[in-house]
């Protein structure tokens, strides 16, 4: 069985629909929130514990493995937004937990790929909450078109703040470091390039890694599937 489904990149979020095949440990920086409404799928962390049921939530930054299925919604959501706190206001307390009915039951998950979530987005919109750090966000602004090299203390500079401290406020408030968000933004920039037809290496080149190889290496730690893979999978 191979990955086979749609794909659409939302501003903060990504969603995938299909099959969901075989796919390495990994730690995403974004939260996952894994849907079948039909039917249980399983995601087990390193120590051999599986969650299942038909919404899970896997905190950002968490081990884990998608175990297989014929029909699957992964949504990836950038831990910083509104839709990933109101996710996790009816996800459980651990990494990987099951999702409440009350959330899943909003969406209609065999809609319109790109416009799946906006019941949700609504919702988490319409919450008073405080956001997140002005600054960070502001270093975030910066971060999702800068380059690999030397981003983040760029981004310090532009937000006001030592690169340490700037480091320490995205930790505490996204649960991953900063220099993971960094690079789950050149993954969405290469993934972009790839469905509008360009090669891995030239998609490589220009979401900022070094090279293919580097591109391979870093999408199989954060997604747990290489390139070729996701590439596979869009095709019609």
């Amino acid at each position: 069985m191979n990955w086979k489904g749609e794909f659409f990149i939302g501003d903060s979020w990504m969603a995938y629909r299909g099959i969901a095949a075989d796919n390495r440990p990994h730690a995403h920086a974004t939260l996952q929130l894994t849907v079948s409404p039909s039917k249980n799928i399983v995601i087990s962390d390193p120590t051999g514990i599986e969650v299942s049921g038909t919404a899970i939530c896997v905190r950002s930054g968490r081990l884990h493995t998608l175990h297989p299925a014929q029909k699957v919604v992964l949504l990836l959501v950038e831990p910083q937004s509104q839709l990933a706190r109101l996710i996790l206001d009816h996800a459980g307390l651990t990494e990987i937990s099951r999702v409440d009915d009350a959330l899943i039951s909003r969406v209609d998950w065999t809609g319109d790929i790109e416009t799946l979530v906006d019941p949700l987005i609504q919702s988490a919109a319409a919450q008073d909450r405080v956001g997140v750090d002005p600054r960070l966000q502001t270093a975030l602004e910066f971060l999702r078109t800068a380059e690999l090299r030397g981003a983040v203390s760029k981004a310090a500079e532009v937000c006001g703040l030592s690169e340490p401290r700037l480091r320490a406020i995205a930790q505490i408030e996204m649960g991953v470091p900063l220099s993971k968000w960094l690079i789950w933004q050149a993954l969405k920039r290469a993934t972009v390039a790839v469905a509008e037809g360009a090669s891995l290496a030239d998609a490589a080149y220009a979401a900022g890694f070094a090279d293919q190889a580097h591109y391979t290496r870093t999408m199989g730690q954060l997604m747990g599937v290489t390139p070729t893979q996701a590439m596979n999978a869009m095709e019609k």
